[in-house]
């Protein structure tokens, strides 16, 4: 019999942002321990809050008797500690700092109403075992989350202003916030093209791709790529990956099995060719499929496949670079859209500006944007940008329709 342990414990301080002042102060502590047993090709999992106990081994054991298969060796002999931590700020220094910051954007900006949070988010992330597993994943970030309202607006909130990183960028939060409320004050048309260059959080758009690689839909013939596997799908420009690099916050380097992947990085689509799908251990055995490391779950769950997470390689080129001055669109708020079964997309944006790759030159009226995925990412997919000029964040570019 081997015991396994799969902790993950969070620690945040978080500032609640009222009317442009801090109204509240949060700070909280979540440890949950899942305890696995394997014996007899069958798994038992207990979970608890805070640290186990014999109890809960206990209750793990116990639960062998209900059979729940698992034939797979669990993962052994292997040690590796990732320590991403570089942010070292005290509570107090936390708080003035982010107090003087919305004293500079009040002053700065008058007409502007900030809500919403600042936070730092530290994480832990451990899976160990008797058998010689000893893996450990340590992250801590620095959040700006704020929402944006003009005081003659009737909204609930008109814009927002994010950024993330594991260096407090305050300075850089300050200088992106000065851009965009000055170019909020402009308002412009929206180009009449008829397909226009967008800058687009690249989740929203992958997420067709995320359903459709799963291994579990491919293998059992229900996915979009069924019979796409191993053909060029999308631009040869395209490259998307499983990613558990340090470009990825608060991610394990290995997944809920222990599986990792040779520099944290497994290539699903590779210059526009759909490789594989993503895959955990008991549906990589089933369709034999390639393992990929994507089981996921609770801390008390049976590890198991779901969606995941994935990246666009960067490219080459700067987003200067990629939009060449064209007028384009940069996406900041867009809700309640989502794929069709066929792959087609349509969103209303709420907030948007527009630039030429460099500027940031006025606010944009709510539209729809759409486009189908094998359009999106085939020829009107223009380039992840190599450098992280807007928020912190490299910047995906594709054409789509945009429409008022």
């Amino acid at each position: 019999m081997i015991r396994e342990l799969y902790q993950h414990t969070i620690r945040e301080t978080s500032l609640n942002i009222t009317n442009s002042v801090i109204d509240s102060i949060m700070k909280k502590t979540i440890r949950k321990s899942g305890c696995r047993v394997y014996a007899n090709r069958a798994i038992g999992v207990a979970g608890t809050f805070g640290d186990p106990t014999e109890k809960t081994w206990a209750e793990a054991e116990e639960r062998l008797k209900d059979g729940i298969p698992y034939t797979f060796e669990p993962e052994k002999n292997k040690k590796r500690i990732r320590d991403l931590r570089q942010l070292n700020i005290s509570d107090e220094e936390f708080i003035r700092e982010s107090e003087d910051l919305l004293r500079i954007l009040d002053l700065e900006y008058p007409d502007f109403i900030f809500s919403h949070k600042i936070k730092i988010c530290e994480t832990e992330t451990l899976l160990k075992n008797d058998a010689g597993l000893d893996y450990v994943n340590y992250d801590k970030t620095f959040e700006f989350i704020l929402l944006v309202k003009h005081r003659d607006s009737v909204n609930i909130f008109d814009s927002g202003l994010l950024r993330q990183g594991r260096t407090l960028q305050k300075k850089e939060f300050l200088e992106d916030a000065r851009i965009l409320l000055d170019a909020f004050k402009n308002e412009v048309s929206l180009p009449q093209n008829e397909k226009i260059p967008v800058i687009v959080e690249e989740s929203m758009l992958l997420s067709k791709i995320s359903e459709s690689l799963n291994g579990e839909q491919i293998g059992f013939g229900t996915s979009l790529f069924c019979d796409k596997m191993n053909k060029t799908v999308f631009s040869p420009k395209l490259s998307i990956i499983q990613d558990r690099t340090e470009e990825k916050y608060h991610t394990p380097f290995f997944d809920t099995e222990g599986v990792t992947q040779d520099k944290d990085v497994c290539f699903l689509i590779k210059n526009g060719v759909i490789e594989k799908a993503y895959t955990d251990k008991t549906n990589a055995a089933r369709f034999s499929m390639p393992l990929t490391g994507s089981a996921s779950g609770d801390y008390d769950e049976v590890p198991s496949l779901s969606n995941i997470g994935l990246s666009v390689v960067p490219g080459n080129k700067t987003l200067k670079e990629l939009i060449g001055g064209v007028p384009s669109i940069i996406v900041i708020m867009a809700s309640g859209g989502d794929y069709t079964s066929s792959g087609d997309f349509a969103t209303p944006v709420q907030m948007s500006y527009l630039t030429d790759g460099e500027k940031i030159l006025g606010r944009l009226p709510e539209f729809y944007i759409s486009g189908n995925l094998y359009d999106i990412f085939g020829d009107d997919f223009i380039g992840m940008s190599c450098d992280k000029t807007f928020m912190g964040e490299r910047a995906l570019v594709v054409r789509m329709n945009a429409n008022c």
